[in-house]
């Protein structure tokens, strides 16, 4: 998780897998996010961080914020 001054918490879920993120990565996402207690006049924001694609759904789904291939930080 990072947090900014801005009062927005940003929840970070990192995969590393062989295969691409399929879509039960939401129900997971969604499940640990209800789980925290976040104080109150803070927001969120979900961010998938992975490394071998993600299925089409979980992008068409628009429940990340962000999604970010890690692998093309790798790359020169």
């Amino acid at each position: 998780m990072i947090q900014t001054r801005n009062n927005v918490l940003y929840v970070c879920e990192i995969k590393f897998s062989r295969e691409e993120i399929k879509k039960g990565i939401l129900s997971e996402m969604k499940d640990k996010i209800e789980r925290l207690s976040i104080p109150r006049g803070m927001s969120y924001c979900p961010v998938l961080i992975h490394v071998n694609g993600v299925n089409d759904s979980i992008i068409d789904s628009n429940y990340f914020t962000k999604i970010i291939n890690f692998s093309d930080a790798l790359e020169n």
